[in-house]
């Protein structure tokens, strides 16, 4: 796994005028504007840090992380729409893969035009961006425009979903801050105060924006790692007393997507969104059964994250789950109860301490919100129906469902068969794991194919 960004403490016509140039004639525009002309110091310049080759842990200051992402276009695939998991005659992959925008990890220190290699490479979902508690992030995004639709100069922004920015410049929010055009870096700082799982995205024209794919996962681990409470020595929040510890952890971020807008697009149509009718419903911008490849796997070769989840028997896991869609999700794994111990980056406690966190057996979540949910894995049940994996000392293991409970969101486009927001949980026989090294671990797992890095930043 790439280093280069990692040093921690003791971690979007041309001809006519559309509702997209009355925008950018007014506030949204006449801000995109002034990253340029008003604050040419802040709009031009990247922090200074290392190079993607060189280790920057040395070279950073103790409790900072430096890290990059660029903003651009591309394509996607789901079954159905150029995944290889549905096949058509001569066993060719059916349909066109989705046109998206989005974010992808690129390297630091160097100029816009030196980023030209990653046009078209979006990630989706964005990289998982990781930090411990009180460490000082300076996040640079870079605007290196489209490839599909360069005709298309809209700028972008990161907004820190629920995050108390001390200064508005900073919240991505283009009436209040500032938007980056094409071209053009704008460097972000945030030192969040308080852990939980939280979210970004751009807020520039966000409701095509997001829908489009242009939002991610952000985790802030609690001071109180690294502390023995309980039996472990990571732990969701500060609670003081290890009963939000947990051994492995997995970021499931939910969304829908209609496909609608973002063919319109690529085609140059316009999209009429109260119309909006999702025919896909995902989990790590995957659809079953590509939710449950691997990690880089090449068949998705943007969409890098997994989520499945592997876990020894017994064992604790944290599931942050993240909703940037439009729709309420009520999720689901028949035969594992659910302990949600935080809502929104928030601990539930009460006054004087008291334990608001609650068993469930469904996890309702709606749009824009996040929940923290610890499930323990049961012990493997050689009585019930088990696979063995090669690629694990040949272990044992039960497999569990996490699916939407809604089944008209088990659904590929209209397809025949299983799809939509699931994904499974394979618990083994014995400890065949090794201990996770970053979120989201796979067993095994691809390397990512040059010149892209791993989609997480921790």
């Amino acid at each position: 796994m790439n280093e280069d960004i990692r040093a921690v403490s003791t971690r979007r016509t041309a001809f006519r005028l559309s509702r997209r140039d009355v925008l950018r004639a007014g506030g949204l525009g006449a801000l995109a504007v002034a990253a340029g002309a008003v604050v040419p110091a802040l709009a031009r310049t990247t922090p200074r840090g290392p190079r993607a080759a060189a280790p920057v842990v040395a070279a950073a200051p103790a409790g900072t992380v430096y890290a990059r992402l660029a903003a651009t276009d591309g394509h996607v695939l789901l079954p159905g729409r150029g995944s290889p998991s549905v096949l058509g005659p001569g066993d060719v992959p059916m349909g066109d893969p989705v046109y998206v925008f989005g974010f992808v990890r690129v390297p630091l220190d160097v100029t816009p035009d030196e980023l030209d290699v990653y046009k078209g490479l979006v990630q989706l979902p964005a990289p998982i961006i990781g930090v411990d508690q009180e460490t000082e992030l300076y996040l640079t995004l870079t605007n290196i425009g489209l490839v599909v639709r360069p005709d298309l100069d809209d700028s972008h922004t990161v907004h820190w979903h629920g995050f108390p920015n001390a200064t508005a410049i900073f919240d991505g929010v283009p009436e209040v801050s500032i938007a980056v055009p094409v071209g053009r870096d704008f460097p972000y700082y945030y030192n969040p105060h308080r852990a939980g799982s939280f979210m970004y995205h751009c807020h520039f024209e966000d409701v095509e924006h997001v829908q489009m794919g242009m939002r991610g996962s952000v985790l802030v681990r609690p001071s109180q790692d690294g502390t023995s409470m309980g039996g472990y020595t990571r732990f969701a929040y500060n609670d003081g007393d290890g009963s939000t510890g947990f051994e492995r952890e997995f970021t499931l971020h939910l969304d829908e997507v209609w496909t609608t807008p973002h063919d319109n697009l690529e085609a140059i149509q316009e999209t009429i969104w109260p119309d909006y009718d999702a025919d896909y419903w995902t989990i790590n911008a995957r659809s079953y059964p590509d939710t449950i490849l691997k990690n880089n796997d090449p068949a998705l070769p943007h969409q890098p994250l997994s989520s499945l989840m592997q876990m020894n028997g017994g064992e604790r896991a944290l599931l942050r789950f993240t909703n940037l869609g439009y729709e309420q999700q009520s999720i689901q794994i028949p035969g594992i109860r659910m302990t949600v111990v935080g809502e929104d980056a928030a601990l539930l406690r009460g006054p004087g301490g008291a334990d608001l966190s609650y068993d469930t057996s469904t996890i309702y979540i709606g749009p824009g919100e996040g929940r923290d949910v610890l499930i323990t894995a049961p012990a493997f049940d050689e009585d019930a129906p088990f696979e063995t994996d090669a690629n694990n000392d040949n272990a044992r293991y039960n497999i569990y469902r996490l699916k939407n409970r809604n089944l008209h969101r088990l659904t590929n486009g209209g397809l025949p068969g299983l799809g939509g927001q699931i994904t499974e949980l394979w618990v083994y026989e014995g400890t065949p794991l090794d201990p996770q090294a970053h979120p989201n671990q796979t067993y095994p797992e691809f390397a990512p194919a040059a010149p892209y890095f791993d989609p997480w930043i921790v």
